[in-house]
């Protein structure tokens, strides 16, 4: 029955001799809003940008602090989509259209409480608009593990719906649990989307109005892993798998999300978190973690802020950061920063290891992915760790009905323009090494067994500087190199595959694994391996370009001020330091 939730009812039970239980209504506390009243950029002490290429096969790009696709104006929030090709990487991808994704990690997250948005939504096929929360600390693994609450999601090819869900390992995206509720005029009039959550339940509102109830069922995380802190996020995509399933109408843009208000409420249960146990609650500390690096700044980095060692090797967040390795990849070193690969021996637990399963029809059609971050591929199943330094990984029989299935087990690296310069400074012409020692166990001529290099693009595809060796019977050494050029190129990813039919087993034991990309760059139409030194002969010798246009010659112990276009076939005009 739907009913309006104007206050929460409260149940008290004091036990003395005698237990005395009285109920009464207690009016929701408000302690966090934004009513978007200042004209200009989002105002970053409630506001983070998630910046890059979308999720689901989406089309758009989400930028950071562009006024064209996030800005407050009239006293609403507008997040719009543009339709402009827009660059991504400097391999030369473009993303067909622009907007914004914003979220208040770092700057607000909360355990229970009433979450109400009030907003007015995009109209048109392929707009896929929502209003949703996500888990802060990741508790139970990767998405969707530890959780996702959908608030409100719209499809513009299905104007009058609106969804509430919620995602988890045991049920999660078009399987997840939720209800869609009929509500007209969406992108002509402001509607309040709302959710109630408590340790026992999450409530889904639309105009004060109860549409959906999720019970706890009390079966363990697998099924409510909402016992921990989450956080908000806005954003509006472009196509997708579900925004763009009935296609995207070229005609309709720009189109824009606007939000006239987010307003978070206690509801009486709604805890002071303190992940460090300092004196200062989550709410008011600016580093929940107290690794160096504040909560912001881990936000955009993508860490965990609640996690002084996000990557587990051993050094915190602040001191990668500092030393110029990655925080996000275990046992990186500013040392080897090119390398792609770490923990190949698995001895720091799964991470940074992922699995992806493809199954294909009889007609080779590929009928459903499943992904480890998704919850449907548990790596521990695939990959035997029990004799030392060599590792198997094992096709895995599934329950599911397929005539031929492809496992990949790998380690991923996008190239993304926000980490440049940090880590990942990729550029065309780099080379791409991943070599070590592997042999397989096939059941019949049928399985294939292959060391590969997958460049691919924004939809995942590959692109022709993907390689591959195949893996034999008898255990040896294997050595696979790419070249990286200017393209349409997303990220790289280096791993093993095993493709077998229907009753056929595979598998593979590798050790001694490196992945590699080799920095090639060019100064005065010289050739740099390292990307800091180039051999310029009898001219000056070794010369080190990574100050250009200061540049230190080895011959002569001093730095000269040459920069690249003034050097000619027959010299060049320099100035050296006296």
């Amino acid at each position: 029955m739907l009913h309006h939730s104007l206050s929460r009812l409260l149940t008290l039970c004091i036990v003395h001799g005698l237990a005395v239980c009285a109920t009464s209504f207690a009016e929701p506390v408000l302690i966090w809003s934004d009513e978007f009243e200042v004209d200009g950029l989002p105002d970053p002490e409630k506001w983070g940008y998630q910046d890059g290429l979308g999720y689901n096969r989406e089309l758009q790009f989400y930028t950071r602090e562009r006024m064209e696709n996030t800005r407050v104006e009239n006293g609403v929030l507008v997040i719009e989509a543009h339709k402009e090709d827009i660059p991504v990487n400097r391999f030369g991808l473009t993303a067909p259209y622009s907007s914004g994704r914003l979220f208040s990690q770092g700057r607000g997250e909360w355990q229970y409480g009433r979450f109400e948005i009030r907003a007015k939504l995009p109209i048109g096929r392929g707009t896929w608009a929502a209003l949703w929360m996500f888990t802060a600390k990741h508790a139970y693994g990767r998405w969707p593990r530890s959780g996702e609450i959908d608030i409100m999601e719209h499809v513009g090819h299905e104007m009058d719906a609106v969804h509430g869900t919620a995602h988890m390992a045991n049920a999660s995206g078009a399987g997840g649990v939720g209800y869609t509720a009929t509500i007209e005029n969406v992108d002509t009039t402001f509607h309040d989307y709302a959710v109630e959550w408590s340790p026992s339940e999450i409530k889904w509102f639309v105009d004060g109005v109860e549409y959906y109830t999720y019970e706890n069922p009390q079966t363990g995380w697998e099924d409510w892993p909402f016992d921990q802190p989450f956080y908000l996020i806005l954003n509006l995509a472009v196509g997708g798998d579900w925004g763009g399933s009935q296609g995207i109408d070229p005609d309709i843009w720009p189109q824009r999300m606007e939000v006239d208000y987010v307003r978070v409420y206690d509801l009486g249960d709604t805890p002071s978190l303190n992940n460090d146990l300092d004196e200062l609650p989550d709410a008011v500390d600016p580093d929940d973690d107290n690794d160096g690096l504040s909560d912001l700044e881990e936000a955009n980095l993508k860490t965990n802020p609640y996690l002084s060692d996000t990557d587990g090797d051993g050094f915190t967040d602040k001191e990668e950061v500092d030393g110029g390795s990655h925080p996000k990849r275990s046992l990186s070193t500013l040392e080897n920063r090119n390398e792609l690969i770490f923990n190949t021996d698995f001895s720091t637990g799964i991470s940074p290891w992922l699995m992806q399963t493809s199954l294909f029809s009889d007609t080779g059609e590929q009928i459903a992915i499943l992904q480890s971050w998704r919850g449907a591929s548990d790596i521990s199943a695939y990959v035997d760790t029990t004799s030392g330094t060599n590792i198997t990984f094992n096709h895995h029989e599934g329950t599911r009905s397929s005539a031929r299935t492809s496992n990949l087990l790998f380690q991923d690296t996008e190239l993304k323009p926000r980490i440049e310069g940090f880590f990942l400074d990729f550029s065309p012409g780099d080379i791409v090494h991943f070599q070590g020692t592997a042999s397989s166990l096939r059941s019949d001529e049928t399985v294939t067994t292959e060391a590969v290099i997958f460049v691919y693009d924004s939809n995942g595809a590959p692109l022709p500087a993907s390689v591959s060796v195949a893996i034999d019977s008898v255990s040896g050494d294997f050595n696979l190199s790419t070249t990286l050029e200017a393209g349409p190129v997303s990220g790289v990813l280096t791993g093993f595959a095993i493709r077998t039919p229907k009753d056929s087993t595979g598998s593979i034991t590798f050790s001694n694994l490196s992945a590699t990309v080799e920095k090639v760059t060019t100064w005065a139409n010289w050739t740099s391996t390292d990307g800091s030194n180039v051999d310029t002969g009898d001219w000056l010798g070794w010369i080190y370009i990574k100050e250009a246009p200061w540049i230190w010659s080895h011959a002569l112990s001093t730095w000269i001020y040459l920069p690249e276009d003034h050097v000619t076939a027959s010299g060049a005009w320099t100035y050296v330091a006296k």
